[in-house]
């Protein structure tokens, strides 16, 4: 999971389709009010909590029932379910478990009820060490780029994110696609880096490649569109 809009997207949908309303709370403690045929039946907080209005009679079977639909779908989000940590690791304050530290960045890790384990990295104060900068991730291998970069493990400068990988990825096979001016040598080259972006992001094996073909391909030899829409009318 990218971030918990994901997770609210996936999850206010799901309740939707089982007939429960979901609508924008006016209360500032509250992120939605949860209605079932027009009586406001639950409060979703800004901390993920599900709450039940204490003012209506909610049956049990309901609340489980949305509890169950909560969970399913961060599952379905892809949350991390696989403990990062052990009794053994350090243990901060509110439950929070230090998992590395280089320089002044530390990459912690917390249990959530809905979430399971949710990653942070933060920056330490150089004049008291409280914690600074904080992120919040819900994916492990994000956090732990996120935390090698800002701590200068790696170069950040030579990184590229999963979104700019797609896009580099989709511009080299409009490149070997298209008609225009290759090299032998330049068509090698790009063969091997849509390679390279593949076996970093397997899934892009899979994905559709959306070209819009009147402006990719028409086009004749010589590169005027005009004079293929000329051809093609005199047929």
């Amino acid at each position: 999971m990218k971030s918990k809009n994901e997770f609210y997207k996936a999850f206010f949908a799901a309740l939707a389709a089982q007939g429960i309303e979901v609508r924008r709370s006016t209360s500032a403690d509250y992120l939605a009010d949860l209605y079932l045929k027009d009586q406001l039946i639950a409060f979703y907080t800004r901390t993920d909590v599900l709450e039940k209005n204490p003012f209506v009679t909610v049956p049990d079977r309901v609340m489980s029932s949305i509890h169950d639909l909560a969970r399913k779908t961060a599952l379905q989000q892809g949350i991390c379910t696989e403990k990062p940590y052990t009794e053994k690791t350090e243990k901060i304050a509110n439950g929070v478990y230090k998992l590395c530290e280089h320089g002044d960045v530390v990459l912690a890790c917390k249990h959530h009820p809905l979430f399971e384990f949710v990653f942070s990295t933060y920056r330490l104060a150089p004049d008291n060490q409280a914690p600074v900068q904080r992120q919040y991730f819900y994916n492990k291998e994000e956090a732990m780029e996120n935390f090698a970069a800002r701590s200068g493990l790696v170069d950040a400068r030579k990184l590229f994110s999963e979104s700019e990988l797609i896009l580099i990825h989709d511009e080299m096979v409009k490149f070997l696609i298209t008609p225009n001016d290759k090299t032998i040598e330049q068509f090698e080259q790009v063969q091997i880096l849509i390679e390279h972006l593949e076996d970093l992001l397997p899934s892009l094996k899979e994905r559709d490649i959306h070209l819009d073909y009147e402006a990719e391909f028409a086009h004749d030899v010589d590169g005027n569109p005009e004079l293929l829409d000329a051809a093609e009318l005199s047929r």
